[in-house]
């Protein structure tokens, strides 16, 4: 997950692995002062490699892969 719009990234806690096409849950506390936030989250395979900020679409048209970013404003 990253705060700063991607220049650093910090590791979430994953919950449990249902399976190779399942969604995995994550979690991480985060201190944000008040105003608006732009929240950047990316999967790491186990071989190292990371979505990337552009999305990659495949020849079919499904399976988007790209960082995903979240709008929010803490108060």
């Amino acid at each position: 997950m990253s705060t700063d719009g991607g220049k650093s990234w910090v590791s979430a806690g994953l919950g449990k692995d249902l399976g190779k096409y399942s969604f995995r849950e994550w979690h991480m506390a985060v201190n944000l002062s008040a105003g608006p936030h732009e929240l950047k989250v990316r999967a790491t395979s186990n071989d190292g490699k990371t979505q990337p900020m552009e999305a990659l679409w495949n020849p079919a048209g499904y399976l988007r892969n790209v960082v995903e970013t979240v709008r929010v404003t803490a108060s």
